[in-house]
C-alpha cells in the first residue's frame, strides 16, 4: 500500500490535544485560557462527586466500549457530553486523566492551569478532543496512551468548563488487550496501518473502523497480512491527502475495541500513531557463505530451524507454511529463529515484510533443511552467587536438539582464556552445569541443582573465576566453530543470574538473556526476572 500523510484534523474534532509525557512544562506554564464560565460551587476538598456549575448541568459520562464507570475495561474511551452551547469555551487541552480520585482543590488546580508536583505525577498521558454528534450533541473524548491498571480508580477533570467524574478499572472480565507491535515505537512513519498482535489465535474478522481524532477511516482485519499472523489484528486506512505543516504533529489513536459485538473481542493496546520517523525501506543485505537470501534479509538453515538475519531497517516479518505463523517484529539487523520446521525436508514459505512506512512485500522462501544435529546452548550464568567466589559459580548448558551432543573437545571461552570441558554425551532435553571442582550442590545459600543435575566439573571455571561485571562466554566445538554464545551484561545483584528466555533465543538479540533469579538445571522462569 502506499503511504501518504495526513492533513490536520478538520474542525468537527478541532482543538486536539496531546497531554505530555513530560509535565514539567505542564506545571510551570499556565495552560490557555478560555472565556469565563460561572463558577462552579465550591466542594469540601474531600469531596469527590462530579461537578459543573448547577447540580443538573453535571455532564454526562459515558465509557467506548459501553462498560459501567465502576468496571471500565482497561483500554477504553472516555466521552463527556456537553452543552452545546459552551461550544466556544470548551478547551480540550484542559481536559485531564488523573490516577486515583480528586477532589475539590485538586479541580481548582486544574481549572486554574496550576497542578502541584504531586498532582501533575497523577497524571496520565491522555488525547483529547471535541466533536459535534450528527445529533447535535456535544462530545468531549478523552483517550488515554496507555492501558489503564485493572482494579484502580481515576479520574477524569476538566477545567473548562470545570467536571470530574470518576471510574474503576474491572479486575476480570474485559477483552484481552493486544499490544501494538507495528509502527515500531519511535519509528513509526505511517498513520495508515498498524499491527496488534496477542497470544492466541483470532476468528477470522473483518470491521469498518478510523483513527481518531480526524484520522482515516479504514478497516481492521484479522493477521498481519492476509492468511498469516492468526493472532493479530491489523489496521489498513485509506490512503490520505498529501501532507501539511502540521502532519508531523498529530498524535492518532486507534479504536479501542476491535469486532466489539461478535465472539473473540479483543482490546487494542492504544499506544499513538504519528510520524516520528522517516520512512526507511528495506534494501537486501549482503549473505554470508552459510545463508541464503529470504526477502531483504539473509537465512541460515539449519535441521528444526532457520536463523533469520533481518535487513538493515526496521522490519515486521510475518511468516507461514510447515506449521508455522510467525509474526516478528525486527530492529536492523536483529536474528529470530522460525522453529520448529521438519528435518531432512523440502519447505516452502510465504514470507511478508513490513516497513515502518507500512509498505508490504510478499515472497516464497524454498530451502531442504539438514538432517537432525544437537543444538548445545549457554543457557544460564550465575556468575555472581550469594556463597563462596568461585567455587560456587556456573555455567548452565542446554541440549535443545533431537540427539545426543558429544562433548568430547569443546570447549568454555571468556576474556582470560578457555576450559575445556569433560568427554560426555549430553541427551536431548538436558541440562549439564560447568562447575569448579570445589563446588557444593547445596550450601544453602543459592538455589541448588535437581539432584539428578549432570555437574561438568573443571579445573577452573573462568581464568580467575567468572567477572562479576559482566564478560561475554563463547561455548566451541572441537573444530573450534562457535555454538553458543552469552553477552556482556551489566553487574547482576549477588544471587541474580544472567538467562537466556529460551533456548531457540538468538545470540547476539537483544531480548534473548535477562538477569533473575537462577534456576539450576530447571526450565528458566522469566516472571521473576529483577529490574
Amino acid at each position: 500500500m502506499t503511504h501518504r500523510p495526513l492533513t490536520r484534523p478538520s474542525r468537527a474534532t478541532r482543538a486536539a490535544h496531546v497531554l505530555p509525557l513530560a509535565l514539567a512544562p505542564l506545571v510551570a506554564t499556565p495552560l490557555s485560557c478560555a472565556p469565563e464560565l460561572a463558577a462552579p460551587p465550591r466542594l469540601d476538598d474531600d469531596e469527590v462527586t462530579a461537578t459543573a456549575g448547577d447540580a443538573d448541568m453535571i455532564p454526562e459520562l459515558q465509557i467506548e466500549p459501553a462498560a459501567p464507570l465502576d468496571a471500565a475495561p482497561p483500554v477504553l474511551r472516555l466521552r463527556v457530553r456537553l452543552p452545546v452551547a459552551a461550544a466556544g469555551s470548551v478547551d480540550p487541552g484542559r481536559a485531564l486523566i488523573l490516577r486515583g480520585k480528586i477532589g475539590a482543590a485538586h479541580l481548582r488546580q486544574i481549572e486554574q492551569g496550576d497542578l502541584s508536583n504531586a498532582l501533575a505525577e497523577r497524571v496520565v498521558p491522555s488525547i483529547a478532543w471535541l466533536n459535534e454528534a450528527p445529533s447535535g450533541d456535544l462530545w468531549l473524548t478523552v483517550a488515554p496512551l496507555a492501558p489503564l491498571a485493572p482494579g484502580e480508580t481515576y479520574a477524569v477533570a476538566s477545567g473548562s468548563p470545570a467536571f470530574s467524574h470518576h471510574i474503576q478499572v474491572a479486575t476480570e472480565g474485559s477483552p484481552p488487550v493486544l499490544p501494538r507491535l507495528w509502527p515500531p515505537p519511535d519509528a513509526g512513519a505511517s498513520l495508515t496501518f498498524g499491527v496488534w498482535c496477542g497470544d492466541a489465535p483470532l476468528p477470522e474478522r473483518a470491521a469498518a473502523a478510523a483513527l481518531a481524532p480526524g484520522g482515516p477511516a479504514g478497516e481492521l482485519r484479522r493477521g498481519a497480512v492476509d492468511d498469516i499472523g492468526a493472532r493479530c489484528v491489523r489496521f489498513e486506512g485509506e490512503p490520505a491527502p498529501a501532507a501539511t505543516s502540521q502532519t508531523d504533529e498529530l498524535r492518532l489513536v486507534g479504536p479501542p475495541i476491535a469486532f466489539a459485538d461478535e465472539p473473540g473481542a479483543v482490546s487494542l493496546d492504544p499506544r499513538p500513531f504519528s510520524m516520528e520517523s522517516e520512512p526507511f525501506p528495506a534494501a537486501a543485505i549482503a549473505c554470508a557463505l552459510d545463508e541464503v537470501p529470504i526477502g531483504p534479509g539473509c537465512a541460515h538453515v539449519a535441521d528444526d530451524q532457520i536463523r533469520v538475519r533481518s535487513a538493515d531497517a526496521p522490519l515486521l516479518w510475518a511468516v507461514a507454511g510447515e506449521g508455522l505463523d510467525e509474526v516478528r517484529a525486527a530492529p536492523p539487523g536483529e536474528l529470530f529463529v522460525l522453529a520448529p520446521l521438519p528435518p531432512l525436508t523440502a519447505i516452502q514459505l510465504a514470507v511478508a515484510t513490513i516497513d515502518n512506512a507500512g509498505h508490504v512485500e510478499r515472497r516464497t522462501f524454498s530451502a531442504m533443511t539438514r538432517a537432525p544435529m544437537p543444538h548445545v546452548v549457554i543457557n544460564e550464568v550465575l556468575a555472581n552467587p550469594v556463597g563462596a567466589e568461585p567455587s560456587q559459580e556456573w555455567v548452565e548448558l542446554y541440549n535443545d536438539g533431537d540427539v545426543p551432543a558429544d562433548l568430547t573437545g569443546y570447549v568454555l571461552a571468556d576474556v582470560g582464556g578457555e576450559t575445556e570441558l569433560p568427554s560426555i554425551s549430553l541427551s536431548p532435553g538436558t541440562y549439564a552445569l560447568v562447575v569448579n571442582e570445589g563446588y557444593v550442590a547445596e550450601d544453602e545459600l543459592d538455589p541448588p541443582a535437581p539432584p539428578d543435575t549432570l555437574l561438568l566439573r573443571v579445573p577452573k571455571l573462568g581464568n580467575h573465576g567468572l567477572s562479576n561485571s559482566g564478560e561475554p562466554l563463547k561455548l566451541k566445538d572441537g573444530g573450534g566453530a562457535v555454538m553458543s554464545r552469552s553477552p556482556a551484561l551489566p553487574e547482576p545483584k549477588a544471587g541474580m543470574s544472567l538467562a537466556r528466555v529460551g533456548p531457540r533465543a538468538p545470540d547476539g538479540s537483544a531480548g534473548s538473556f535477562v538477569t533473575g533469579w537462577p534456576t539450576p538445571g530447571r526450565v528458566n522462569i522469566m516472571n521473576q526476572e529483577i529490574p
